[in-house]
């Protein structure tokens, strides 16, 4: 299966490094008086981590017309172990260096991550 990844139906490049999916739960906890530790499992959600060590601007352009924009929610399609997959999500921390070559600008260690809502 292909390795693609798009947001809203948009392909997007592929990072530099393979993306990285974290899984985590959101719990409630509390202590009773004994000092035992009740939890409950709130939800499942998964952090899904880009990495560009270089990136065009008009593919940079492209990623940031996506996810940094008014809607605070999109669909984020991919593939993990070979099944496809998608996610609604929202951004958070985008973070790029700019540099140019020539007449063409460039990000180097350009980095977001999309987390499931």
């Amino acid at each position: 299966m292909t390795q693609s990844l798009a947001i809203n139906g948009t392909s997007i490049k592929r990072p530099t490094t393979p993306m990285t999916i974290l899984h985590y739960n959101i719990t409630k906890s509390s202590r009773s008086a004994s000092g035992l530790m009740s939890m409950d499992l709130i939800a499942k959600k998964r952090k899904f981590e880009f990495s560009y060590d270089s990136i065009s601007g008009p593919e940079l352009a492209t990623i940031l017309s996506l996810i940094d924009s008014n809607a605070m929610f999109f669909t984020f399609t991919f593939v993990d172990n070979n099944v496809a997959g998608s996610a609604t999500v929202y951004t958070g921390d985008i973070q790029y260096i700019p540099y140019r070559t020539g007449a063409m600008w460039y990000y180097k260690d350009a980095k977001f991550d999309l987390i499931e809502r």
